[in-house]
């Protein structure tokens, strides 16, 4: 039996809000605006022409806050805290074949290729 002084929210489970980030937007417009296509440039422009191969790639973008994705044969980022599809790399002027040709390597020959967890 509750006591009288007993508070409601000591008794019910309210769930904490689910974690967002600034790209979950992409979830709801299905498609991301210029702006942030921008931004998105910004940040990771630097990451994606310093990596030298896959794994340093992975790594710097997971120090970010993304994740890759490879689906119907796209590169795809991937926002790791809502795990929202933001766009392709291509979108972002990274395309997956550019990539592979500058890494000297084929996406799949990696042993995350179907889905990196930054």
């Amino acid at each position: 039996m509750l006591s009288a002084h007993a508070d409601v929210t000591d008794v019910l489970a309210i769930p904490e809000p689910m974690m967002q980030s600034a790209w979950a937007s992409a979830r709801t417009s299905k498609r991301l605006d210029t702006e942030l296509a921008m931004q998105l440039r910004i940040i990771l422009g630097g990451e994606f022409r310093r990596a030298k191969n896959w794994n340093a790639l992975r790594r710097a973008l997971r120090g970010k806050g993304f994740s890759l994705k490879v689906e119907q044969g796209q590169l795809r980022l991937i926002d790791s805290i809502s795990r929202v599809d933001i766009c392709s790399t291509g979108f972002l002027g990274f395309p997956l074949s550019q990539l592979e040709q500058d890494f000297g390597a084929p996406v799949d020959s990696v042993k995350w290729h179907n889905w990196l967890i930054g």
